[in-house]
Parts: structure tokens; sequence; C-alpha cells
């Protein structure tokens, strides 16, 4: 649908829902430079970032098995993703991607957690107006685009529902996790990233 795709909101820097209009500009892809370690013989190196955002960010999916119903939700809130599923513009999501920049751009001095596919995850703790203990999951993706040159795209960051907070902690205890300097390292060079063996 004309105008509802996530590019053209990216594109127009905002999207009004029910007449309010609510600034995307901190979503458009960026670039951001950084110095990683060296690490053995391995000299510190200075490697340019290239960050980009999903509408997953700020927006909500339906239910599995479900729909979303736009003459409720109202059409204004429509944001078609990457793979053109429908999905609604989602107003928490987005005062929490407010922070995306800033943790993307630090993501070098983060710990990243290994999910069990293809992405990573980094967690900022307590949120203003969340339960104590919740967590903002970041969940991003990171693949070498020159010698020293990353695409980072982060793929959903939100917050879980509350019957699934507990749930997810126990899990992410449960999950090693390795620096992000590290992680860029070993993309860099094209090297297997494993988990830490359990002893």
């Amino acid at each position: 649908m004309k105008g509802k795709g996530w590019r053209e909101h990216l594109s127009a820097g905002t999207i009004e829902v029910a007449g309010e209009p609510w600034c995307l500009q901190h979503l458009r892809a960026h670039s951001h430079e950084v110095q990683l370690p060296g690490s053995g013989v391995q000299p510190s190196i200075t490697v340019m970032l290239r960050l980009e955002y999903s509408s997953h960010c700020v927006s909500r999916g339906a239910r599995q098995g479900l729909a979303l119903d736009f003459d409720s939700i109202g059409l204004d809130s429509l944001v078609i993703d990457h793979r053109g599923i429908y999905r609604a513009f989602c107003p928490t999501r987005h005062g929490l991607s407010l922070q995306l920049p800033a943790i993307m751009c630090g993501l070098a001095d983060r710990q990243c957690l290994f999910t069990g596919h293809s992405n990573w995850l980094t967690l900022e703790g307590n949120q203003f107006g969340f339960p104590e203990g919740s967590h903002y999951e970041v969940y991003f993706s990171m693949r070498r685009e020159a010698a020293r040159s990353l695409r980072i795209y982060v793929e959903s960051a939100y917050v879980r529902d509350v019957g699934h907070a507990a749930r997810s902690q126990s899990r992410f205890k449960r999950h090693e996790k390795i620096k992000g300097w590290l992680l860029m390292l070993k993309k860099l060079r094209n090297e297997p990233v494993r988990r830490p063996i359990r002893h």
C-alpha cells in the first residue's frame, strides 16, 4: 500500500497516527566509527559501522493465528515491514527506540548474547515505567562489508510483556556472552563465533 512501507516512513522522517506526528529521524541509517582493541600481535583498528533499523523497533505484529484489525486500530498506524507483513505502529516501542542509536554506537563495549540463531542480543537494564528487572531486548545481525566495515541491522527491540518476562530472564541467564568488540573483530576476520564451552 503506497506510503505505508517502512522505507517510505523513514524517507518522510515521521509517521502520523491519529493526527499526531511521531519522529523517525533517529532510526534512519547512519554510520559510526569505533576503535577496536588489538589482540595478541594484532594492533588496534578503526572500524566503520553501518547501522540500520527495522520497523519492528517501533511496531507490533499480530498475535499468532490472528490478523490486526485496522478498522479499529486506524489505517494511519499501518507499517508494512521488509517482508511485506502488516504491522501496527506502537507508541511504547517508539519511546524505547529513542535510545537505540546510543546503544548501538556503544555496542563495542557491551555484552552480546548468543540467541541460538543467526542474530545476537544485547540488553539494556531497567526501563522507566516498566516492572523492576525488565530489560530492553535489542536483537541485531552483523556482517562484514569490507576489510574495516560492518553492517549492523537492528531486527527488533522491545520490553517483553509481563507474562513472558520471568521465563525470558531465566533463559538469558543460560546464554553465554561475548564482548561486542570481540564479536566485531571475529566478523571482520571471517572467524567462526562459537559459544564458550561450559565446564
